[in-house]
């Protein structure tokens, strides 16, 4: 099983701007959630000449370059927010999860802390749950993608890994709720994992 990790697939921050900005930035979302990544990226860069360090584009193009398995690019575009914002939750989130391999245990004190500060947020609790599950603390992974999905409720991508954490605690009929779940999600928004995967393991662990 491959766990959909936060530096291919984050609870992404691409939110619709207030009323009387670039219109592009809404164009850009809209396209993003019809999982038209070319139309998406057209818009978010339209909108990022406009504003070279508007956030939302700057959100909207890491989001894609992650969907494009570009994880490279994503935490360059993440590096430029955090250094406009350093209060942004979700860039901090992704830049230490990608560096959680490099020194693991600073990655999980600094997620706590992300996390502490903005319990309301699923990004830096979905990168938590991400860097447990990399070690195979699942049980901390579980209760991390569940409180992700507190936060974030229809996100498909922390369903799948909340499915997966709970396939290996041996919760089997939790599991197969919450893979339906991220399957039926993954209609209506972009996903990062493998939907013909998804539908494999359901279908394994319904009687």
């Amino acid at each position: 099983m491959v766990v959909a990790q936060q530096d291919e697939d984050s609870p992404i921050r691409v939110t619709k701007a207030p009323l009387k900005v670039n219109p592009s930035l809404i164009k850009g979302f809209d396209a993003f959630n019809r999982g038209d990544l070319a139309t998406a990226q057209l818009e978010y860069e339209r909108a990022q000449k406009a504003d070279p360090r508007n956030p939302d584009a700057l959100h909207g193009l890491a989001a894609i370059a992650l969907r494009q398995g570009r994880p490279e690019q994503a935490e360059q575009l993440y590096r430029r927010i955090a250094e406009a914002d350093p209060q942004d939750t979700v860039a901090q989130a992704a830049l230490i999860n990608s560096r959680g391999q490099i020194d693991p245990n600073t990655a999980e004190s600094r997620l706590k802390t992300l996390a502490a500060a903005q319990p309301e947020l699923a990004a830096p609790h979905f990168s938590l749950g991400n860097l447990y599950a990399r070690h195979g603390r699942w049980n901390d992974a579980q209760q991390s993608y569940f409180r992700a999905h507190t936060a974030e409720p229809d996100n498909p991508d922390i369903l799948y890994n909340l499915a997966i954490s709970l396939e290996h605690l041996r919760q089997n009929k939790l599991a197969a709720q919450y893979y339906s779940q991220a399957i039926a999600a993954a209609q209506g928004r972009p996903a990062g994992f493998d939907k013909a995967q998804a539908q494999t393991r359901l279908q394994t662990l319904q009687p």
